[in-house]
């Protein structure tokens, strides 16, 4: 059964709680109620338990249950007074302006619900700088909450039906009143809602996107690389009960998609990228229970989650290979690729492994040899079968009707393969291609027939149908450098986005990589922007290390961050993490075991939470070496450092969700000159202005206000930097036009 998600996009009014959710008057409520409770002898903790949310009058019987009307009217006006004397200290909650700012643009009505008294109400609002269209309150209703009258009064003051409507709370009675009107409900304080915020600025970034274009695009995404960001059962093994635990920290973060890696059932011999059954959980990563959970969890927090779709090859395992190896007119045997042996008795053609040796298997059962072009317990799938292309329709329908948001797909340039199986041609003596993660008999070919083919395309426009049904992302993992051939991958009705791997294929040559990232901008606005993933050496680490290297990846992230696309994240990037240090004989990467220095454990060793044994992972045994992080690479250590690596990728995203409607303008990118050796890029209203080299720009004038600046936590959208600036190497700004 599918997991429902609030559809903002059909929220016709916003109805807001006043004290705590648009005013932040928590101090000012909580001191006026501790006043009254030591005026009064009662506890205070018993009275600021009940006194969110609830009318004074109300909270008084509560509390005093043997006072009479008069006397409890009489505490009530006393706790009245006690607020005013705080007004002061009311200010507008954070996030406010942006909501009430996004709401008028986007044209959608909203008032404010309170239990509060009418004047008092008036009071906070104007103290707070605000003027509803109109405020119902106590004096309006005749209730406070959880009764669902001043809700119900409200959508019909509107002409908005009330499940068209969304109720924001900060409170447990506010959530059952705003449920009890039939209506959405978006909670606040760490509370449950349909939707959970961490404050009012997120809900307007995804009121903006709901009605703007794709939620897709301009995304960011995050990586979670399932088997090493969080174990919740203590066998060391990463798993999705773990990573639900912490969605708050992607959230805090300003994540919008989370990518998990295989979950499906799996004998673990490539850590899931082996499927033995695409409709099952493994237990491993906590079975059925344990997704339906994550999902549910994330699309609280605001978040889409997309699988990981694994389609080139299944596990030697599935069921579908041990029927098709059993016999050659066994229904399943098309579903593979298989040839007679050549005529000496190899393998049918030159097609390498990326794990080395031939991509071909000799199996007796049957007398022929079957494809695999990674690893030989891992057979190629025969794409030219209608028969399997119905099957994978079928489980892409059973995931997005299940709940998932879209997919990534695996090695999606790979599925269909030449019909005649022709040699690939070897390269010129002695040449090598230039990419990284896989053998070295795989570089010595020109890979013209074994990948790559144009009938794929036809393959993800199929896809493409079923996802857009759903409202569904797809996003391919294309290894192809060359931006323009990338480009055709995602033209027209084929898939949404692709990763664009040019940061994630280089080590730090600024002037290279300034090349390459104009023309990954000139080639298309879909593309996915990342610089790491869980195949390649982490990018602080290609960059140069330390500091410099997290210097420079910040960079490239502010430019991303501006371009059209999606953003995209390698869980431990926020952190500036560098490959994690992996003895030699404890590796487990089966790429590592056939060439070592193409091994990829050093970027998927765990996620480091907090100090100690485990690094907050595990509270096992780690099924990889911890990396040998030290206390300053964990997210504990770096939350509470304004200058953190951690801080200053929230900053970045912060003012991006604050840019949303900006960016939304356009998908115009242009490169500008400003000064040399400056790299900037101007989107309608926003610039990105960054010094890729080691030198520093001395001074420079900005063409428009500094809203973001890798360098100064004080440049916010709020407290911009105007006039001339010296550029420090790697520093990086983003900039805002009116």
């Amino acid at each position: 059964m599918r997991r429902q998600r609030t559809d903002l996009g059909a929220i016709e009014a916003v109805l807001l709680d006043m004290d705590g959710t648009l005013v932040d008057s928590d101090a000012s409520v909580e001191r006026a109620w501790s006043i009254w409770a030591t005026e009064n002898g009662v506890d205070v903790d018993s009275v600021l338990a009940i006194a969110h949310g609830n009318p004074a009058a109300r909270t008084v019987r509560r509390l005093l249950p043997e006072l009479d009307e008069d006397a409890v009217a009489e505490a009530a006006r006393r706790l009245h007074a006690l607020q005013y004397e705080n007004l002061a200290v009311v200010t507008a909650a954070p996030g406010a302006g942006l909501l009430l700012a996004t709401l008028d643009r986007l044209g959608l009505p909203w008032a404010v619900v309170t239990s509060a008294d009418g004047r008092l109400a008036e009071a906070s609002l104007h103290a707070a700088g605000i003027d509803p269209p109109f405020v119902l309150t106590i004096d309006d209703v005749g209730a406070g909450k959880p009764d669902p009258q001043g809700y119900l009064k409200a959508a019909a003051r509107l002409g908005v039906l009330p499940s068209a409507c969304l109720v924001v709370e900060d409170s447990e009675p506010g959530l059952a009143a705003g449920r009890a009107a039939g209506m959405s409900t978006a909670a606040l304080r760490g509370l449950s809602g349909d939707l959970s915020l961490p404050d009012l600025g997120r809900l307007a970034q995804l009121l903006e996107r709901s009605r703007v274009r794709p939620w897709w695009r301009d995304a960011v995404g995050y990586q979670v690389y399932l088997p090493s960001f969080a174990d919740g059962t203590g066998d060391g093994w990463g798993d999705l009960t773990g990573a639900s635990a912490h969605l708050d920290h992607l959230a805090r973060l300003g994540v919008d998609v989370v990518w998990l890696t295989p979950f499906f059932r799996s004998p673990m011999r490539d850590h899931g990228y082996d499927v033995a059954d695409y409709r099952a959980v493994d237990p491993l990563f906590g079975g059925e229970a344990a997704l339906d959970g994550l999902l549910a969890e994330a699309h609280r927090h605001g978040m889409r989650v997309i699988g990981d779709l694994v389609v080139n090859h299944t596990s030697d395992a599935h069921p579908w290979f041990v029927a098709a190896s059993s016999s050659r007119t066994d229904p399943h045997r098309d579903y593979y690729i298989w040839r007679d042996p050549a005529p000496d008795g190899g393998p049918p053609n030159n097609w390498p492994s990326h794990f080395g040796g031939p991509a071909w298997t000799f199996s007796p059962a049957t007398g022929q040899y079957y494809l695999h072009l990674f690893r030989p317990e891992q057979p190629d799938l025969n794409w030219r079968n209608p028969a399997l292309a119905a099957e994978i329709d079928a489980i892409v329908e059973h995931w997005l009707a299940r709940g998932l948001d879209g997919f990534r797909i695996d090695t999606a340039a790979y599925l269909v393969k030449d019909a005649d199986l022709r040699d690939n041609p070897p390269l010129p003596a002695g040449g090598t291609l230039p990419v990284r993660g896989v053998t070295m008999d795989w570089r010595r070919q020109e890979h013209r027939h074994d990948i790559h083919q144009p009938g794929v395309h036809a393959v993800h426009e199929r896809w493409r149908r079923i996802a857009d049904r759903h409202d569904a992302f797809l996003v391919g993992e294309v290894y192809e450098l060359d931006p323009r051939a990338l480009a055709r991958f995602v033209e027209g009705e084929r898939l949404h986005s692709s990763f664009w791997f040019g940061l994630v294929e280089t080590g730090w040559d600024a002037d290279r990589i300034d090349t390459m990232v104009e023309a990954a901008v000139a080639a298309s606005p879909r593309l996915s922007w990342v610089q790491g993933n869980h195949d390649r050496s982490r990018a602080v680490t290609r960059f140069g290390e330390g500091l410099r290297g997290r210097r420079r990846s910040l960079a490239l992230h502010v430019l991303m961050a501006l371009l059209p696309g999606t953003f995209w994240l390698y869980q431990g990037e926020e952190l500036g993490l560098g490959d994690g240090h992996v003895p030699p004989g404890h590796g487990a990467d089966p790429l590592g075991a056939a060439q070592p220095e193409e091994s990829r454990d050093a970027a998927r060793t765990p996620m480091p939470w907090h100090p100690g044994p485990g690094l907050g992972f595990t509270t096992g045994r780690p099924w990889l070496p911890d990396g040998a992080r030290g206390d300053d690479e964990t997210v504990v250590m770096q939350q509470d450092d304004p200058a953190s690596h951690l801080n200053t990728v929230g900053r970045l995203l912060a003012t991006r969700r604050r840019l949303t409607h900006l960016l939304a303008a356009t998908d115009d990118v242009t490169r500008a000159v400003l000064a040399e050796p400056v790299t900037a890029y101007r989107r309608g209203a926003l610039w990105a202005v960054v010094n890729l080299r080691d030198t520093p720009v001395p001074d420079l004038d900005l063409p428009a206000p500094a809203v973001f600046d890798t360098a100064d936590p004080s440049v916010t959208p709020d407290r911009p930097r105007t006039g001339r600036v010296r550029l420090a190497p790697q520093q990086a700004l983003l900039l805002a036009e009116g």
